[in-house]
């Protein structure tokens, strides 16, 4: 039989950085892979350049999901709109916020750490995109020197526009043989009144790659931390010690 509320309209708010529109879609069952390559060959026309992680169905008709450059957006093939929003049900729940979370818990399984500054070796697991001028990245590191129960993976995501001097001192620090006493050093000051040279090539390299690591989690501005899985934005010490208490807490029961 066929479902009939499959194909009721309902409105869905999309609420934009730019600008809130509202508007109403069909729903369907999709959902899976899109089953023809129409939608994408659209796309690269109308939006040539911009590449594509992954191109989905969504449960509204004729909208896609779009992963492009650690973000997740909207394509509407039938009049090439590209729209930047959350989409809610009727009952609230946010589908965007909810992709987001899958496509970011997906990201950090797959993160290279073997590739980061790692410090430490405590139960609590703490992933780190830091610059190493930033003042609050630098508070951050005052709060983690002293804790030892977190292991940390540190990714640098220098911002040159604002700390002409960081992306020298990120490359200084990945290819010093103690690559945790380095970080360490620099993050306390130690290192302020030094002159980093120019990175050779291999030394950009590094730099590069933890770059194109940040680009893909999403990270558009330091400190940003993984903590045990839950993301804190910023150097919010508060909330960082309860999420390692409450990781600590769930290690012990188990």
């Amino acid at each position: 039989m066929r479902n009939r509320a499959a194909n009721r309209l309902v409105p869905v708010g999309f609420f934009l950085s730019f600008c809130s529109i509202v508007a109403l879609f069909a729903l369907n069952a999709g959902g899976e892979p899109d089953p023809s390559s129409k939608a994408m060959e659209a796309f690269k026309k109308a939006y040539h350049g911009t590449p594509v992680e992954s191109m989905t169905r969504t449960e509204i008709a004729g909208l896609f999901e779009v992963v492009t450059g650690g973000n997740l957006l909207y394509y509407a093939p039938e009049g090439n709109y590209l729209v930047f929003g959350e989409i809610f049900t009727p009952q609230g729940k946010n589908i965007t916020a909810q992709r987001r979370e899958e496509l970011t818990t997906k990201r950090l399984g797959e993160l290279p750490l073997d590739t980061a500054v790692k410090i430490g070796s405590g139960r609590n697991r703490v992933i780190e995109f830091t610059d190493p001028d930033c003042p609050y990245c630098r508070k951050a590191s005052r709060f983690f020197r002293e804790r030892r129960d977190v292991t940390r993976y540190i990714f640098f995501a220098p911002m040159v526009q604002l700390h002409q001097d960081a992306e020298k001192k990120a490359a200084w620090i990945l290819t010093a043989r103690d690559r945790g006493k380095a970080y360490q050093e620099v993050m306390e000051g130690l290192r302020d009144k030094e002159r980093f040279p120019q990175p050779d090539k291999w030394a950009s390299g590094l730099v590069m790659q933890h770059r194109q690591i940040a680009s893909r989690m999403g990270v558009m501005g330091t400190p940003l931390f993984w903590v045990n899985g839950k993301m804190v934005q910023g150097a919010n010490i508060p909330v960082i010690e309860k999420l390692l208490k409450e990781g600590g807490a769930e290690k012990t029961r188990n």
